[in-house]
């Protein structure tokens, strides 16, 4: 196993608006062949007291092709949430009509993998701010992560 790709953010929660994000809240770009994966740390910095990561720190909106992906949130301290990404097949997908099959319906199915080099994964941070009225959750804007096989055509 590869040593893995290792990238850190820093985040500014706020009560209103989108938070402040060290990389402009641009989404994260990841090349990951099979086997590899990615580290994201995001710090929790901020000037006003009563703030820190809640839960797990994440909150998976989407995470397309996630069973391609072993996907790990950690909350390492109050102030750090991790998230893993682990590429276990990056080549292969499933069709949007068998999708569409898997969540319409419960009985057990067979589908036939279609070729894809890249997905995308959307999550938000999970961040509680501590009052005098109790602990509210906040959630972050979506910092998505978008991945790509490294030797995919263009």
């Amino acid at each position: 196993m590869s040593t893995p790709i290792l990238l850190e953010y820093t985040v500014t929660p706020k009560a209103e608006g989108n938070w402040i994000f060290s990389n402009d809240d641009k989404p994260v770009e990841l090349k990951l062949a099979q086997g590899e994966s990615a580290v994201l740390t995001y710090k929790l910095v901020t000037d006003e007291a009563g703030w820190s990561f809640a839960e797990n720190g994440t909150f998976f909106t989407e995470a397309q092709d996630n069973f391609n992906y072993n996907l790990i949130s950690t909350l390492k301290d109050e102030f750090t949430v991790e998230v893993k990404i682990e590429a276990l097949n990056v080549a292969n997908t499933l069709s949007e009509d068998d999708i569409e099959a898997l969540s319409a319906n419960p009985d057990a199915r067979v589908v036939t993998l279609v070729e894809n080099n890249n997905s995308k994964i959307e999550f938000r941070l999970v961040a509680q701010y501590d009052s005098a009225n109790g602990a509210v959750r906040y959630f972050s804007q979506d910092p998505r992560v978008i991945i790509d096989e490294p030797d995919a055509p263009v």
